[in-house]
């Protein structure tokens, strides 16, 4: 994918997490982006494209950092941690209507998210759990299979909207209770002690 391409997807992605998908027709796009429609369409063939191509980028994107995370921390908490801080930024720029717009309006790129969240997310969970458990950071009778799918299966909960609702809940203060729940539950004793020592020299906002 060329540089300029990137660039114009990584942009109308921004416009869709602060608008939504159902209010921005490709005219408010233009205007957005402060280009032509013409110039738009010579990146995508219409409105479903483009979605499908942000949600493409965004999804590269997230295996770039995830990636990169678990090369820079060596210690399993360090690096779930960083990743619950990269997760938490990112939920606090994402509409709440955004997801019952793709559920409703375009059930082909949400099965695409779905498969993203079932494969590679769910790796991830998996070696971070077995990392851990290894370095007795983490309780070592855990099922990472299972402890991953409950992982997932809160995704769906969050998303979805019904346990809770945008109007009451941010999807930031819902995923922070969730996490501090996960990582305290999975963590041993050792793992326990590492991460207050960590909590208490680092502003984490998770």
């Amino acid at each position: 994918m060329d540089n300029k391409r990137i660039e114009f997807l990584a942009k109308a992605a921004a416009v869709y997490m602060q608008f939504g998908f159902k209010s921005i027709t490709m005219d408010e796009m233009a205007r957005q982006l402060g280009m032509s429609k013409k110039t738009i369409y010579t990146f995508v063939k219409d409105k479903a494209d483009l979605i499908n191509q942000c949600l493409e980028l965004n999804q590269d994107m997230e295996k770039c950092d995830i990636t990169e995370i678990a090369k820079e921390h060596d210690n399993a908490i360090d690096e779930l941690l960083a990743i619950g801080e990269l997760v938490s930024t990112r939920l606090r720029s994402i509409h709440p209507s955004i997801f019952f717009d793709l559920m409703k309006y375009y059930p082909a790129v949400i099965q695409k998210f779905k498969q993203h969240k079932d494969t590679f997310v769910k790796q991830s969970v998996v070696d971070n759990l077995e990392k851990g458990m290894k370095q007795g950071l983490y309780r070592k009778n855990l099922d990472s299979q299972i402890i991953a799918k409950m992982y997932l299966s809160f995704i769906d909960v969050l998303f979805q909207g019904d346990t809770f609702p945008t109007s009451e809940y941010t999807f930031t203060q819902v995923y922070s209770e969730y996490f501090r729940y996960h990582i305290r539950g999975i963590a041993s004793d050792d793992g326990l002690n590492h991460l207050q020592k960590v909590l208490t020299n680092n502003n984490f906002n998770i």
